[in-house]
């Protein structure tokens, strides 16, 4: 089995339907992303889901930030799914895919090689927020959508 592919997520969990996916990759200053997510999830009345992608040569690292992140996700009534991949993009795409995510929230895009506009390029029936590092909600940038 090559680790770089492999999901880890809870055994029990069903995909959910019509979801609001909160995309953290930091997981230290995930919660403001979390807490917009669960705004969004209630408003638009779905499930919300976190998704963490970590590179799987940083997986011993990481164990006590994603013990926060679970925290976090469970104070907020959601669902928490960590997959170890290379390919960030490629797993969150999926992810959102297979959720049927009609609303996705992310951080702020960060410098050229952010994923995030790749990310909005993929999906034109799902509406994009991003977080701001003071908690604003905003709609995410467009002009990279259609």
């Amino acid at each position: 089995m090559n680790l770089a592919e492999t999901s880890y997520s809870n055994p029990t969990q069903d995909i959910i339907l019509n979801s609001t996916v909160v995309c953290v990759t930091n997981q230290r200053q995930c919660e403001r992303l979390i807490k917009a997510g669960r705004v969004i999830a209630d408003i638009s009345k779905t499930d919300l889901t976190v998704i963490s992608v970590i590179n799987p040569q940083n997986m011993k690292k990481e164990s006590d930030a994603l013990e926060y992140l679970f925290e976090v996700s469970k104070q907020n009534n959601a669902v928490m799914s960590i997959q170890y991949s290379t390919d960030a993009l490629k797993s969150i795409a999926d992810f959102i895919r297979e959720n049927k995510a009609i609303n996705v929230v992310t951080g702020m895009r960060e410098g050229e090689n952010s994923i995030l506009p790749k990310l909005w390029t993929r999906f034109e029936n799902a509406s994009f927020f991003s977080v701001t590092l003071d908690g604003e909600v905003l709609p995410a940038m467009t002009e990279n959508r259609l």
